[in-house]
């Protein structure tokens, strides 16, 4: 992250307090490479195929504070120049009052580390009716709207989160997540609950969502474990449960040395209400090397088993360079 200082005369004509402000820039660039096997009855008997993407990405900030201690931010990012995220925030004793889409309650309170993007890896595939990560964010990245953050009281934090989907559908979402963090003994221990949900998008279309995330993450030292577990239901106009997809995630990950992290992840996701029996299960082992400050090399192999309307089973590996800034 490099501080930018931008000298304007427009700050003194509108009575700023100085003629200089600091903006952070910062973000990264990285190449993906993923190979992988896949096959609709046994691995080894499908075909072999490669994908290499490349993702850029810059993140701008500010902060201001005033004399009585109340604190705004921005926050801008830009990815491959077209997603964004963007958001005002305003805090205080009192909290923090957002507007944008940055600070989300799913975004910022979530377990999930495939959500998290903590290994580097890929699939190639689509898994249809299933999720590859235990994460129950609606809002993250999405429509426009509003957030409160709760002052970390003897380590819980609270957040709410609501979405305006505008003039064109009714879908607006609502988050609402909470985190407690605590140490028992050498342990650190962080405990966490959200709950997402979006209306139907016409009123009949059938497309409620109502996604529930709980998640405990366990660190000592050198090792950490995470365990996640979501229920993602879609309604009928009606109210009727039409989809009842439940997503097991569990994570360990354990620092070798200052530079080198190794780490596993397991998930399990299957739709009960499912007429064909929609399972995954899904096995991710991968390092991150730092090379130096700023570059870092990932890699991971994945093992998949889907079964649904076309069963696929296989494995894939992925490569990931990567440079911050």
């Amino acid at each position: 992250m490099r501080k930018v200082l931008l000298t304007t005369t427009a700050l003194v004509a509108l009575g700023g307090v100085s003629a200089a402000s600091a903006l952070d820039i910062g973000g990264f660039q990285r190449f993906t490479y993923t190979s992988w096997d896949d096959t609709a009855t046994n691995e080894g008997a499908g075909l072999n195929d490669t994908t290499t993407a490349n993702q850029t990405r810059l993140n701008f900030s500010h902060q201001l504070t005033s004399d009585s201690g109340l604190t705004a931010d921005m926050y801008y990012r830009v990815q491959d120049l077209a997603e964004s995220y963007e958001g005002l925030q305003v805090s205080g004793d009192f909290g923090a009052i957002a507007v944008g889409n940055w600070w989300t309650a799913g975004g910022w309170l979530y377990n999930s580390q495939s959500y998290n993007g903590t290994l580097a890896w890929g699939t190639g595939q689509t898994f249809t009716g299933v999720n590859t990560s235990a994460a129950a964010t609606l809002a993250d990245g999405g429509d426009m709207g509003f957030n409160y953050t709760s002052p970390n009281i003897g380590g819980f934090t609270f957040m709410a989160t609501m979405t305006d989907d505008g003039s064109t559908t009714a879908a607006d979402i609502m988050e609402i997540g909470a985190q407690y963090a605590t140490t028992v003994g050498d342990t650190g221990v962080t405990l966490q609950l959200i709950n997402a949900n979006a209306d139907d998008s016409t009123g009949t279309a059938g497309d409620k969502q109502d996604n529930t995330e709980i998640g405990a993450s366990f660190r000592n030292g050198p090792f950490a474990i995470h365990l996640t577990r979501e229920e993602a239901e879609t309604k009928s106009a009606a109210g009727a449960v039409t989809t009842e997809i439940k997503t097991n995630e569990v994570s360990a990950f354990y620092q070798a040395a200052d530079n080198v992290q190794l780490g596993v992840i397991s998930i399990s996701s299957n739709d009960d209400l499912s007429t064909q029996n929609t399972d995954l299960d899904l096995m991710v082992y991968g390092v991150n090397y730092t090379i130096m400050p700023g570059l870092r090399l990932q890699a991971a192999f994945t093992d998949f088993d889907y079964q649904g309307a076309t069963d696929n089973k296989g494995s894939s590996t992925t490569v990931r360079l990567r440079m911050d800034f």
